[in-house]
């Protein structure tokens, strides 16, 4: 054992094949030397009769100061009872499930996925346009400024897409807040990068009839789909996920596991709707699959291909519009049609508010007969409007 010096290890050759190891004077010290000429240095200590080794750096890197400091740090540890090797992988562990990317994974699993109907929305933008920026992070380094930059960031492409943004980096924080993970959530005090707009839209008649042709000539599952949102006025992940098992005769018994509302909801559906089911081949426990095993995605490229078509039968450009705007349209459809706010609810399975006890606690009919009759007549009116509209249009 010799005291090495800083210029020794600078002029110290490397061996002529494998490695060399040099003991410092200073207790558990030893310079480590390969044959590519890597130097590193680590510390050596006994624990409960074995001998064990925790790397300290490279050389230059560190420095023989430097490395002599943490070696008397480590052995100061080791008369303590301290195991330097094991709390190194206990920070190792716990640096790897604080990672931005792990928490998320964590997150949607724990939190999303039992609790939130829409998990999914949620796990596609976090992995999209966050996990890309943060992703390795510790949770506990980002602060209110990365969440500025990355808000600010997603806005100039997508401004409503950064509200989502805003909301679900929230609810994590929340969530790891909860678990003791962090300390604050950096979001409190940013502000939404667009406010929010009430939607209003619904489609036309005009547009209600292209819409319709405009599915037949797309044909597959998603135009099938698309019909049959606009005649029952399903969410889209509701129909997206309908199972055969949930169909009851003139019903859809949708378990509230999967509904916004959290409730048991039986959507009624006319017979122009049973008969988009009962065209679906059965290939698996989905009524509408595109891959024969999930319910169907990839809502984004079947929506362009609709307003292709829609353009096309409209002989000009169709005004923009979402797929939710289809269940606005039903529920507005039905107004039209005479029916009154509690049958438009039953249809649409809107939960009354609280607020509201004469509805929410008092009235327990279920307006099942009116429901049914409502959608039937929506799809007689739907019938009807094609038909005049395509005799108005090429004549």
């Amino acid at each position: 054992m010799a005291r090495l010096s800083a210029l020794g290890v600078e002029k110290l050759q490397p061996p002529a094949q494998g490695r060399s190891e040099i003991h410092d004077d200073t207790p558990g010290l030893v310079l480590r030397v390969t044959a590519n000429g890597v130097k590193s240095f680590s510390f050596k200590y006994q624990r409960k009769g074995r001998l064990r080794r925790l790397t300290l750096g490279q050389y230059p890197g560190l420095s023989l100061g430097e490395a002599r400091k943490r070696a008397w740090e480590l052995r100061a540890a080791t008369q303590r009872g301290e195991d330097p090797v094991e709390e190194k992988k206990k920070e190792e562990r716990e640096a790897q499930l604080n990672r931005f990317d792990t928490c998320v994974d964590e997150f949607i699993e724990k939190y999303a996925k039992p609790k939130n109907k829409t998990w999914h929305e949620m796990e596609q933008v976090l992995d999209r346009l966050v996990v890309p920026v943060w992703g390795e992070r510790p949770v506990k380094d980002i602060h209110r400024r990365d969440v500025v930059d990355l808000l600010d960031d997603v806005a100039r492409k997508t401004p409503y897409q950064s509200n989502l943004v805003r909301a679900h980096v929230s609810r994590l924080f929340n969530w790891l807040i909860e678990r003791e993970v962090v300390e604050g959530n950096p979001v409190i005090g940013v502000a939404p990068r667009q406010k929010p707009i009430p939607r209003d839209r619904i489609l036309t008649d005009q547009e209600i009839a292209a819409l319709w042709r405009a599915t037949q000539r797309m044909g597959g599952t998603f135009g099938s789909a698309i019909r049959f949102l606009l005649l029952t006025g399903m969410r889209r992940d509701e129909a997206s996920y309908l199972r055969w098992d949930e169909l009851d005769g003139d019903w859809a018994a949708m378990p509230g596991t999967r509904l916004k509302a959290g409730r048991d909801f039986r959507a009624p559906l006319s017979s122009s709707a049973k008969t988009i089911v009962d065209a679906q081949p059965k290939v698996c426990p989905f009524v509408f699959t595109t891959n024969a095993e999930t319910g169907i995605s990839g809502w984004t490229r079947a929506k362009e291909n609709c307003d292709r078509f829609m353009s096309e039968e409209l002989r000009g450009p169709v005004a923009e519009w979402r797929i939710h705007d289809l269940r606005r349209t039903v529920g507005s459809g039905l107004a039209r049609l005479g029916y009154s706010i509690e049958v438009r609810k039953r249809v649409l399975g809107h939960v009354p508010r609280a607020s509201d006890p004469t509805t929410a606690t008092y009235t327990w009919h279920h307006f099942d007969k009116e429901a049914m009759e409502a959608v039937t007549k929506w799809a007689a009116f739907i019938g009807d409007l094609t038909s005049t509209l395509r005799v108005i249009q090429t004549a």
